[in-house]
């Protein structure tokens, strides 16, 4: 007996097609530490994956065309995507990530050394890096993220010129365009959430520090661009924009709040010398066992290492980590401070401030002149680390150190300051910090994978490890 035809409209066949793979959707930009074709208890404690823009144009590098890129929002449906194809992750912070583009084209993705040239034209693109935690339920629905951004308002700022007539009063008064400050930010943007409130639960919020303008050009920050080039030797702006990622569900009127803590000052400058801070870890020392009284309840979404110019004069040092229009010129040296800054979502009591914050940086290993493990060989050290030591992550965060070509280890890490020289170009090496929420002693070594630390060729200008 034969069977009538089955009907079936495009509707079905267009759903019972496999979901297009992520390479489909992003151009093979990715990469990650998750393991997906393991048992549960074999997945990593700890893992990444860093998706970035699929290239839309190639332009022209040596005719200083740039290349285009998808916008920053496709990122956050490509993390839907993958997070959909692979349900046993959850997602516990978001963070903006910068890669340079390569004269060819190619953007190395693995590398934790990167070179930002003082001359030249130079390419820089923003992805996302999404930091996996293994999920008790995975049949559950699995995570979907939403991204709010908002960039300062503009705002005029006077500028007298004196020319001939300094004498008498400016002779000139002119308008420079600028941006509010972070805090005056932070309160429109959480008038806007209590108006308008996300549909979702907030899961990080961030501040992220991109390209505004190259010397006096027109201020024009599109916080959903993705590339940014530069030419070298011209001044250049940089504004700090605020990122909320947050899971998609039902609609909080949730705001959030900023704390900043700075480290202390422990000599203040004079007449040729410079001041000296505390180090990172006298600062987070200090905050866990006397945290500021706002951290004493809420959710905390956030612990950041963020970049702050410093300035010093007539004895005292003014950290301007509320600044949201930076000039920087190749010429001058810049002093930058680490401070460690929070966001807590207010009135809830989920995941509030520690009693005991701890924190372990995770350098890549030097393996030459000017050389470093890639980051999926630092991710498998640090999951060792995390195995042997049975700790509970509490956050993460990816930091960055200028590279000391005569330090042993690459960077020096003991000081939360840093001057960079003018005039030459730098290298930057990428770490990433784990904070726990309870002091920790280190595992035996015979637990973790072996370390054959960099040691300098006989005659080399560079220091010995003792």
């Amino acid at each position: 007996m034969d069977l009538p035809p089955l009907i079936v409209t495009a509707e079905e066949v267009i759903n019972s097609l496999p979901p297009p793979s992520y390479e489909e959707i992003m151009g093979h930009q990715a990469q990650t530490s998750a393991k997906t074709d393991v048992s549960k208890e074999e997945l990593p404690p700890l893992a990444y994956i860093d998706i970035m823009p699929r290239c839309l144009h190639p332009g022209n590098m040596k005719g200083k065309v740039p290349p285009e890129y998808d916008k920053f929002s496709t990122l956050i449906q490509a993390a839907n995507h993958w997070l959909r194809e692979c349900p046993m992750y959850g997602v516990w912070k978001c963070e903006t990530v910068e890669r340079k583009v390569e004269p060819s084209g190619e953007v190395i993705m693995e590398s934790m050394l990167f070179h930002e040239a003082t001359y030249g034209f130079n390419v820089y693109i923003n992805g996302i890096r999404l930091w996996l935690y293994v999920r008790d339920n995975s049949s559950s629905p699995p995570q979907q993220l939403g991204l709010y951004s908002r960039v300062p308002d503009k705002v005029g700022i006077p500028i007298a010129y004196y020319g001939r007539r300094r004498f008498h009063g400016p002779a000139l008064i002119q308008t420079m365009t600028s941006y509010e400050g972070l805090r005056t930010t932070v309160d429109k943007l959480n008038r806007e959430l209590q108006s308008k409130p996300l549909g979702g639960t907030i899961l990080t919020v961030e501040c992220a520090v991109i390209k505004a303008a190259e010397g006096f050009e027109k201020l024009d920050v599109d916080p959903d661009n993705t590339v940014f080039h530069e030419n070298g030797g011209k001044s250049r702006r940089y504004t700090q924009i605020l990122r909320i990622f947050y899971v998609i569900g039902t609609p909080t009127q949730e705001t959030f709040e900023l704390i900043d803590v700075i480290p202390k000052v422990t000599r203040k400058p004079g007449m040729g010398t410079p001041a000296k801070f505390e180090t990172y870890e006298e600062t987070l020392e200090r905050l866990s066992k006397n945290p500021p009284t706002e951290l004493r309840e809420g959710r905390i979404v956030n612990i950041q290492t963020h970049i702050s110019k410093y300035l010093e004069a007539m004895g005292e040092v003014d950290v301007l980590s509320n600044d949201t229009d930076d000039f920087v010129f190749g010429t001058s040296e810049g002093k930058q401070l680490q401070i460690i800054r929070i966001f807590k979502v207010k009135g809830s009591s989920t995941n509030s401030f520690p009693p005991c914050l701890s924190s372990k940086l995770f350098l890549p290993v030097r393996t030459g002149q000017k050389s470093f493990e890639n980051m999926a060989q630092t991710m498998f050290r640090i999951e060792a680390w995390l195995r042997a030591t049975g700790l509970p992550v509490y956050t993460v965060d990816t930091v960055s150190y200028l590279f000391k070509q005569h330090s042993p280890l690459g960077v020096d890490n003991s000081k939360s300051n840093v001057i960079s020289p003018a005039g030459v170009g730098k290298h930057f090496v990428t770490a990433i910090r784990v904070y726990f929420s309870q002091p920790f002693q280190e595992p035996d070594p015979a637990l973790l994978p072996p370390v054959f630390p960099w040691v300098p060729s006989s005659g080399s200008s560079s220091c010995s490890i003792l």
